[in-house]
């Protein structure tokens, strides 16, 4: 058989959503094979490819049409027009071959398109296929627009979440991921502490947790990539961009958006972490009090005379990083350390009785601060109401047959004055969240307050590495060592305390605290720890 009566098969078949309805790659073969055997084709060779045809770029197709250029087939043989092109370049290319007779015949079940033909019904065919494709793409983009305004984020939903499978089309929610949703919390919860490198997570959720990812429908380890994904990603607290802006979603937070601000601080302005590599107690937390540098820890190791044997000593010791400038600050033992911490901390220990006590005040302070939370939501609601009629108002102005000119109100106007408004609106609406989150949140720190204050000094004593580095962390901040002692920078509640407690020791004849009522915890020697919290 002469190469002119030669055929090549082409097969495509996309993920595109035109294409779900179309036969797979393995029924068009068998179906084409069926019309060469009916028109006696000779088949010189076979493309196939997965790929959207909506722009040019396919590299079967490429190579397909580069070999009919060269001679090796005057044919082609496909299921439909629209399986070689969807988009004008391919559409014109494939035409003009078949006109000048570089192409002799395109061939489907359903008809044969050859040279010397009136090219009108494949022109219209092929701008049908190319047309259906952009009102598609319009109407989808159209449509995950509306799914993102109404506060669902479009796409694949990241780890802990998951999406929809039976909700209805273009309103599908994101849901909890029962399964993932505690696993990712819990990276969070590490990488607040900020002890934890971004690697060092990643592997304790793959190794410990169990926690996977999804990737092709197969299930995979975590890498750290996913690491920085998750802890950069606005979602995980209620926001979302799409489309260049910004929209509150609807789905259940993971955490909170000061949660998030201190996760970026840790990773640093550009999200590079800042990474710990190695499990050692307080790296990468203070700073050396002459030249600013940060404090390392490192492992010693020295053989004893006594034995010969070799013993491995911790200690901390100025990195001296900064060029130019000398640095006299002497290496610090691990164990001395730990005695500064351990009498800060003494300092500011309460005894069990009055913790016990502090509680039933808090549980008190929760009835009195209900009805002034009770006032502040009625008027944030009075002021939400007021926002939505403002916009109604907006909408009325914009449609009016007084404005079919747009001499009241521009489209831009209306565009700048909208966008204010709905952003006002979301502001209001998290003011509401706040509001009804303010008095368990603000019971929460208190009484975790307190409850540090009495057994982290236990604590610290019969801790590891990590949980020693989490106290000292918890307990302050602008942690500085110079000439051997540690300075530390106490959080405000507990420098309260450890006024409240010094008060306390001035008087000789002791207190019972157990037997103090609530007016005289609001005016006593610790009101100032409440005060400091409730504001």
């Amino acid at each position: 058989m002469q190469t002119k009566n030669k055929y090549f098969v082409y097969l495509r078949k996309s993920t595109d959503a035109e294409d779900r309805q179309i036969q797979s790659i393995e029924d068009q073969k068998k179906e084409l094979e069926k019309v060469a055997r009916q028109f006696q084709l000779g088949i010189a060779g076979v493309f196939q490819e997965s790929k959207s045809a909506k722009a040019p770029g396919r590299p079967e197709f490429n190579k397909m049409i580069a070999d009919i250029r060269k001679g090796k087939a005057s044919g082609i043989l496909c299921w439909k027009i629209n399986r070689l092109a969807r988009n004008p370049v391919d559409g014109g290319e494939i035409q003009w071959l078949l006109q000048q007779g570089i192409i002799r015949s395109i061939q489907t079940p359903a008809r044969e398109y050859k040279t010397g033909d009136n090219i009108i019904m494949m022109s219209v065919e092929l701008g049908m296929a190319n047309q259906f494709s952009l009102d598609l793409s319009k109407d989808v983009r159209r449509g995950m627009i509306s799914k993102a305004e109404k506060g669902w984020r479009p796409g694949r939903a990241p780890i802990g979440y998951k999406n929809d499978r039976y909700g209805e089309k273009g309103d599908k929610k994101v849901l909890v991921d029962e399964k993932k949703f505690p696993g990712v919390r819990k990276m969070w919860d590490l990488m607040l502490t900020g002890n934890y490198s971004v690697p060092k997570i990643i592997d304790i959720a793959n190794d410990k947790w169990g926690l996977r990812t999804k990737y092709r429908k197969t299930e995979t380890k975590l890498e750290e990539r996913h690491g920085y994904t998750i802890f950069t990603n606005p979602f995980y607290y209620g926001e979302y961009e799409f489309a260049g802006n910004i929209h509150q979603g609807k789905h259940k937070p993971m955490i909170t958006r000061d949660e998030f601000d201190f996760v970026q601080k840790i990773l640093g302005k550009k999200g590079k972490p800042q990474t710990r590599h190695k499990d050692l107690p307080y790296r990468g937390i203070i700073r050396c009090g002459e030249c600013g540098c940060s404090i390392t820890t490192e492992v010693k190791i020295k053989r004893l005379k006594s034995d010969n044997s070799l013993k491995s000593y911790l200690y901390h010791r100025c990195t001296k990083r900064k060029l130019g400038v000398k640095c006299n600050q002497k290496p610090i033992a691990y164990d001395e350390l730990n005695k500064q911490v351990f009498k800060t901390l003494n300092r500011i220990t309460i005894p069990q009785s009055y913790l016990d006590f502090a509680l039933e005040v808090l549980n008190e302070e929760n009835v009195l601060e209900s009805e002034n939370r009770t006032t502040l939501i009625k008027n944030q609601q009075k002021a939400f109401d007021d926002c939505l009629k403002r916009i109604d108002n907006l909408i009325k102005l914009y449609i009016s047959p007084d404005n079919a000119k747009r001499e009241l109100l521009s489209d831009q106007e209306f565009k700048d004055q909208k966008a204010a408004l709905l952003k006002e609106k979301m502001n209001i609406q998290q003011e509401l969240k706040k509001l009804d989150e303010r008095i368990n949140d603000w019971m929460d720190l208190t009484e975790q307050t307190f409850k540090f204050a009495t057994y982290a000094k236990a604590n610290f004593a019969n801790g590891d590495y990590e949980t020693k580095t989490r106290i000292l962390h918890a307990l302050g901040s602008n942690f500085i060592l110079k000439d051997g002692k540690l300075g530390i920078e106490l959080k405000k509640q507990y420098h309260l305390i450890e006024n409240g407690i010094k008060a306390i020791e001035a008087k000789s004849a002791g207190l019972e605290l157990e037997k103090f009522s609530i007016e005289k915890a609001k005016t006593g020697v610790y009101a100032p720890v409440f005060d400091a919290l409730s504001g």
